[in-house]
């Protein structure tokens, strides 16, 4: 056999392996969702409202204003303000705002 044929087929057994990787970790989590958080399912059917569907796949996607970085909403810092809140991807960033905002202020 030629050095491309065994590459090719070097190439097909990590492809193989590793779907069957990814494959096995999808099965696992599923497996160990209700073991790990079994408060979360009683929860998130308490939240939901009849007005509003389900949202416990789906999760709602916020844009950091310093750095530019979308982060989940409850992972979020939120900051209060005037025009509403903004949210931060970590307190180093909230901090730069902040001190950005002051800035702003105080140059009136």
């Amino acid at each position: 056999m030629g050095f491309i044929s065994r590459m090719m087929r070097f190439l097909l057994w990590v492809l193989v392996l590793y779907w069957g990787v990814v494959l096995l970790r999808r099965a696992v989590a599923w497996m160990l969702r209700g073991v790990l958080n079994p408060g979360e399912q009683q929860h998130a059917s308490q939240v939901s409202s009849p007005a509003e569907p389900d949202k416990i796949g789906s999760r709602k996607l916020v844009r950091d204003p310093v750095c530019g970085v979308h982060i989940a909403e409850d992972r979020a810092i939120a900051l209060p303000e005037r025009s509403g809140v903004v949210h931060f991807c970590s307190p180093a960033c909230r901090d730069q705002y902040v001190g950005g905002a002051k800035k702003l202020a105080s140059h009136g």
